[in-house]
């Protein structure tokens, strides 16, 4: 389990940072094609897959739901990608989840 913290929100109790090589294998489990960058449609498929696994979840939310996750996920992107380059390369990933997205401690 994890969270993405929001705007100077602290990491919760039971939360703990992810080290640099969690870091790493959660960037090379969404760069499909080993490229080591991510490009936006590697990003949206595999995050979309993660809410497709909870479509209950989605059909509770209203008929909407996915696409909002969508436009979320494209805007998530854009402020990971700080270069503006289309692609995020593994520092931008890097810096975004040591700063961001905290794993269950327990």
């Amino acid at each position: 389990m994890f969270f993405i913290g929001n705007d100077g929100e602290g990491m919760r109790d039971g939360f703990r940072n992810y080290t640099d090589e969690e870091i790493a294998q959660e960037f090379l489990k969404i760069d499909k094609d080993q490229s080591y960058f991510i490009t936006k449609n590697e990003w949206m498929a595999y995050f979309l897959g993660m809410y497709l696994k909870e479509l209950e979840e989605l059909d509770k939310e209203g008929p909407d739901s996915i696409m909002s996750k969508i436009r979320m996920l494209s805007d998530e992107f854009d402020r990971v990608d700080t270069d503006g380059s289309k692609e995020i390369d593994f520092y931008e990933f890097k810096e975004y989840v040591a700063k961001n997205v905290y794993i269950s401690s327990l």
